[in-house]
């Protein structure tokens, strides 16, 4: 079991700019990922989802661009080119490793 307050997790997040991977659900690790770059073009064999705790950032997939603020939430299905770039954004995901990026 896992109880995390998501605000004190942004603010150290946002302070150091390194992920914290947090505690496995399922085999994968529930992330908080600072995020400050772009990310080049590339589709997952998995579904995934983001949460956006801090700051903004844009996804695109396929052909539709969002532009996320905090709260908003996005899931991409499996086989869906993306992309996603910010100046500095905190998500919160499930990664099937521990390392960030």
């Amino acid at each position: 079991m896992g109880f995390y307050s998501l605000d004190e997790l942004v603010e150290k997040v946002t302070r150091t700019k390194e992920d914290l991977a947090l505690q496995t659900i399922n085999g994968e690790y529930l992330k908080i990922q600072y995020f400050d770059h772009e990310a080049d073009w590339h589709s997952e064999d998995r579904d995934e989802f983001f949460i956006c705790l801090d700051g903004t950032v844009e996804f695109s997939v396929e052909d539709k661009n969002y532009v996320m603020k905090r709260g908003d939430l996005i899931v991409i299905e499996a086989g869906k080119r993306h992309r996603a770039n910010s100046s500095g954004s905190v998500l919160l995901s499930v990664k099937p490793h521990e390392k960030g990026r």
